[in-house]
């Protein structure tokens, strides 16, 4: 080796010994935990959300369950009494009058209507309260933001608090209609009494006995003819009762001639009556009863229909 190159080694040494600390990272290690540590947030955020979709859901159970409690109680009240409501729909205040006979029970009547007036009583309690039940949680159904998780449970509910609230509307209808049939027969119960005791008196010639029934006989008759408004009373009777209202006028009639010893006016009387009964043997009295059944008939499938869905069926 010449001086020269010698010389040139030794210069050339220290840029190679410059270039040796290449693999120096410690820049690079600092990178990757800022790298480490961003995932760690991602992590966290996603984890973050899910707690808030459960913590909502739960959250959402939680606000729905009252209201949702609270519709059960009320629906399983109502439909509770479905059995007692349906048996009220079914009964015909007018079956214990039997009209055809010669001989008719008034008192017995009287008794059977009494008993259908403390069920219709008792039927209207329970459909006011249950009715008022229904009312005060309907709003709590129509649900919130919070609530929207348990949307399709309220809803169901809804439903079957609306058909509740249907059906018991529908059962108010056929309370009003009992209560105005109830309004017509207590006079009209009383008219046929007076009948009863004017034909007892008749029978014994018993002329006082006759002029003191009329008056009474003949408010009550009157009463019953202003409170026989179909469709409550049927339309069919009305014609009817008017014809038992004539019979009470040729009455009075007979027994005004009878009173001022007018055998003309008696005998025109007499044979008026004999009219009269002949026009009374020829009344179907039990169109009155088909005329009932087809008012409450449609009544009673819509109360059925609704309350099966508010029995969630």
């Amino acid at each position: 080796m010449t001086e020269a190159e010698g010389s040139l080694a030794a210069s050339t040494a220290p840029s190679e010994s410059a270039i040796a600390p290449e693999p120096a990272q410690a820049p690079v290690a600092d990178g990757g935990r800022r790298r480490s540590g961003r995932r760690w947030l991602i992590i966290g955020g996603i984890a973050l959300v899910f707690l808030l979709l459960i913590g909502y859901v739960l959250g959402g159970a939680a606000a729905a369950s009252g209201p949702i409690a609270r519709a059960d109680s009320a629906l399983h009240t109502a439909v509770s009494h479905n059995n007692e409501m349906v048996d009220s729909f079914s009964n015909d205040p007018f079956k214990g009058i039997d009209l055809t006979s010669d001989n008719p029970d008034i008192p017995a009547a009287k008794t059977a209507v009494a008993t259908d007036k403390q069920k219709v009583a008792k039927w209207q309690a329970m459909v006011s309260s249950d009715r008022a039940a229904l009312k005060n949680v309907r709003p709590d159904l129509t649900g919130s933001l919070f609530t929207l998780p348990e949307r399709g449970t309220l809803d169901r509910h809804h439903q079957r608090v609306d058909a509740a609230l249907s059906a018991l509307n529908t059962a108010q209808k056929g309370i009003d209609l009992y209560t105005q049939e109830f309004a017509f027969i207590d006079p009209f119960l009383d008219a046929m009494a007076g009948f009863e005791a004017i034909g007892k008196a008749g029978t014994a010639n018993d002329i006082a006995g006759i002029r003191a029934q009329l008056p009474g006989t003949g408010a009550n008759m009157q009463k019953a003819i202003d409170l026989a408004k179909p469709p409550a009373v049927p339309a069919e009777l009305v014609p009817a009762l008017k014809s038992i209202q004539q019979v009470l006028n040729d009455l009075r009639a007979l027994v005004a001639a009878v009173d001022a010893n007018d055998a003309a006016t008696a005998q025109k009387a007499e044979t008026a009556l004999e009219a009269d009964a002949a026009g009374l043997s020829k009344i179907d009295w039990t169109a009155g009863d088909s005329a009932t059944k087809a008012l409450f008939q449609p009544l009673i499938d819509a109360y059925n229909r609704d309350m099966k869905v508010a029995a969630g069926n």
